[in-house]
């Protein structure tokens, strides 16, 4: 087996380091070990990863269409990947029909929900990406929306049921300030789906 640095192994799958050297250590005799076949399984794997979201970045994704993914995912408490049409229905509803409330007259509701046609433009955009997508293109995309919210799924100060719904104003300057379109392009070109 070809030596290659761990890191993006314990990065990606949270495999600790040492483990991934007793694995390495015990496959050395038996190259069909299943430690070694597993290793090399996931370095495949993100070798994959790494040449879609390439492919991901040649779509010139719109920071606006990131925005919406992420507030959507994160306001629903999505914490695993949709199948691609519950997403698409998901993201339609929430978009399309939101939970009339006095949350909805802040500011980054507003950003969420605009005037009827330019929301029915910003679903329908997203809805041609989400369609554009092959369905690893798909996954490796909300994968790294899901690790973008994870940061706030972790703050126990902020609570993602009910949408906007029953939202102090602190809570919404803070989701106003934690998707900002500079965040998300910052996180986004940081793994390499914007460029």
């Amino acid at each position: 087996m070809k030596r290659v640095s761990y890191k993006p192994l314990c990065e990606r799958f949270h495999i600790p380091r040492p483990t991934l050297i007793e694995w390495q250590k015990q496959s050395k005799n038996d190259e069909k070990n299943w430690r070694s076949q597993h290793i090399e399984y996931l370095r495949e794997q993100i070798d994959a990863e790494e040449e879609t979201k390439k492919e991901l970045s040649e779509k010139a994704i719109l920071v606006e269409e990131l925005f919406l993914i992420c507030v959507y995912l994160f306001l629903t408490c999505t914490k695993s990947i949709p199948q691609k049409q519950d997403f698409k229905r998901g993201i339609k509803e929430f978009l399309l029909y939101p939970k009339k409330s006095m949350e909805l007259q802040h500011e980054f509701a507003k950003r969420i929900w605009k005037e009827d046609e330019e929301t029915n433009n910003s679903y329908l955009k997203n809805l041609l990406l989400i369609d554009s997508l092959s369905i690893f293109q798909y996954h490796v995309l909300i994968r790294a929306v899901l690790e973008f919210n994870l940061r706030l799924f972790n703050n126990e100060h902020l609570n993602c049921n009910e949408g906007l719904k029953g939202k102090t104003w602190q809570e919404l300057y803070t989701y106003d300030k934690e998707f900002s379109l500079k965040n998300i392009t910052d996180y986004f070109k940081k793994v390499g789906i914007l460029l």
